[in-house]
């Protein structure tokens, strides 16, 4: 029988929605509404319905692992793992293959059963059940054909703050249809974005991956070789099973890990790469506007999100958002905007300018970090 898990990716910031979330308060621990679950749970709780807690890594930063060994001792302490410093999500996922695969082997399991889904934990989708069948599809796929599947959104609009996966004309064999991918494509600018739409092979890419744990290894090492080089101290540690060696070899080695995202270190690289396109309600949550876009809405298309500490009372307003923790917040005549009252700050932008949030959220850091 095949091992499945999943690797919860909860290292973020989440800056595009400060000030909200923050380094202190990072997305992933955030919900879509003041009093909702945070996305890590939500997240946690889709994983659970598959795998179960025993078999739900995550990976995370030593600031953040101790919050989360504490809301979550359902799950194996020794499965949250930190990464000693941040280095993108390349050397993160392969820093838990390797945790993972000196898991499977004290077990008695070849690597080359195994699975791991590698899952972002702060993404809002709509149809968890979906995403079930979709995980189990491509579980299948990747174990029998010992490839690297990834998860293509079938994309709705045309967007511009998604980068994009383009789709080969012809199936694999096996239902629903996974295809092989031709290429990734970075966020287009509108035009582009139309013209994906209409063509019908473009998926956005949502950043799911479901990694055979043998083969995911040996993809680092042939297409990502100085990063599988720089954990060699660690893969090595943790095959000795030497705790305090492990300990120094994580210290060291991995501040020397090249910095690199997934999909430009080892995904574009790789000669046989599939796809299989789902339908899941999914949003990555990226900004005020894709809150206002999940959000119930009232008559006058006003997202109005208020913890039991706060209020929002709205006259005249449309099209509009309006966050409240802790604050009572009057809003008289706006028109789609954004007015988000968090941790003693205040944003107010248009929304259809909600991506530069990532800026104020920068000049903010600067300004604390002059005071200080």
């Amino acid at each position: 029988m095949s091992e499945r898990y999943v690797l919860v990716m909860a290292g973020g910031s989440g800056s595009r929605l400060w000030p909200a979330s923050t380094a202190a308060r990072p997305k992933h621990l955030l919900g879509a509404h003041p009093e909702a679950p945070t996305l890590l749970d939500a997240t946690l709780s889709r994983a659970r319905a598959w795998v179960g807690d025993g078999r739900i890594w995550v990976i995370t930063t030593a600031a953040q692992r101790p919050a989360i060994v504490a809301a979550h001792p359902e799950l194996p302490a020794d499965q949250i793992l930190a990464e000693p410093c941040g280095r993108n999500t390349a050397p993160a996922i392969a820093f838990a293959l390797l945790h993972l695969r000196a898991h499977l082997e004290e077990r008695g399991i070849a690597p080359d059963r195994a699975v791991v889904v590698a899952l972002p934990a702060d993404h809002h989708i709509a149809a968890p059940e979906a995403l079930e069948r979709a995980l189990e599809r491509a579980s299948d796929h990747a174990l029998s054909e010992q490839i690297i599947v990834t998860l293509g959104i079938e994309p709705t609009r045309p967007d511009t703050g998604y980068g994009y996966i383009e789709r080969d004309e012809a199936a694999r064999r096996g239902t629903p249809p996974i295809y092989p991918v031709r290429r990734f494509v970075e966020k287009p600018d509108a035009e582009r974005a139309r013209a994906f739409l209409e063509n019908g092979r473009f998926l956005w890419n949502a950043g799911i991956f479901v990694l055979p744990v043998a083969g995911a290894l040996t993809a680092f090492n042939k297409h990502a070789p100085e990063i599988a080089a720089a954990l060699g101290p660690i893969a090595a540690a943790l095959r000795s099973g030497d705790a305090a060696a492990l300990d120094q070899a994580s210290e060291t080695a991995y501040a020397a890990v090249p910095s690199a995202p997934i999909d430009i270190a080892v995904m574009e690289k790789l000669a046989r790469l599939d796809v299989l396109p789902v339908k899941l309600g999914w949003n990555d949550l990226g900004s005020w506007a894709a809150i206002h876009g999940v959000s119930p809405l009232d008559s006058d298309d006003n997202a109005l999100l208020s913890d039991s500490a706060g209020s929002i009372d709205a006259i005249d307003c449309a099209g509009s958002l309006v966050w409240s923790e802790g604050v009572e917040v009057v809003a008289i005549g706006l028109r789609g905007l954004a007015v988000i009252a968090s941790d003693g700050k205040l944003l107010v932008c248009p929304i259809e300018r909600a991506q530069e949030v990532r800026e104020a959220a920068r000049r903010s850091a600067l300004r604390a970090a002059t005071k200080g």
